[in-house]
């Protein structure tokens, strides 16, 4: 089910195929730059789960369907599903382009995967943030978001050479 919300100056709207290429624009914004096919290739594997997925874009009032800079902001939702806690929505990305920052657009962006989150049955939103982005914690919080622990994230990549395990 598509989420079609209006604003004076922009929709909130389901993400398509053709939307990719602004997402990716918006991604390095974010501070992931990635390649269009590799934006693709996580979108159309999001979409196959489309249950427990969703990607909401903003598109900027009259620009639908015209070449350009059209999406404005996406935000990234999913139903976590974890045995520490019980099932919640998790809001896995949110960017704002530049220009269009502390004009609605995130808050919106925010309110659609909240309603998003409640369709699916579930009661509670979690959001995660880097500790540099000091901005999107205020943003947060002013959406009624409560911080309740901070944590440290450690990545592995690993191969079958590995052999640095535990």
């Amino acid at each position: 089910m598509a989420s079609n919300t209006a604003r004076a100056d922009f929709a909130i709207r389901t993400a398509r195929k053709s939307d990719i290429p602004e997402i990716t624009r918006l991604n390095g914004q974010l501070g992931y730059p990635e390649t269009p096919e590799t934006i693709f290739r996580r979108f159309r594997r999001l979409r196959k789960d489309r249950r427990d997925h969703r990607l909401f874009v903003a598109v900027a009032e009259g620009s639908t369907g015209q070449p350009g800079r059209s999406v404005i902001g996406w935000t990234h939702v999913f139903i976590d599903k974890l045995l520490t806690v019980g099932p919640r929505g998790e809001i896995g990305g949110l960017v704002v382009d530049e220009q269009w920052r502390s004009r609605g657009v995130g808050a919106a962006l925010v309110q659609s995967a909240e309603q998003w989150v409640q369709r699916k049955g579930h009661t509670g939103v979690a959001v995660c943030t880097n500790v540099v982005r000091t901005r999107a914690h205020s943003f947060y919080e002013k959406c009624g978001y409560k911080l309740i622990k901070q944590s440290k994230v450690y990545t592995k990549v690993i191969s079958g050479n590995d052999r640095n395990s535990c």
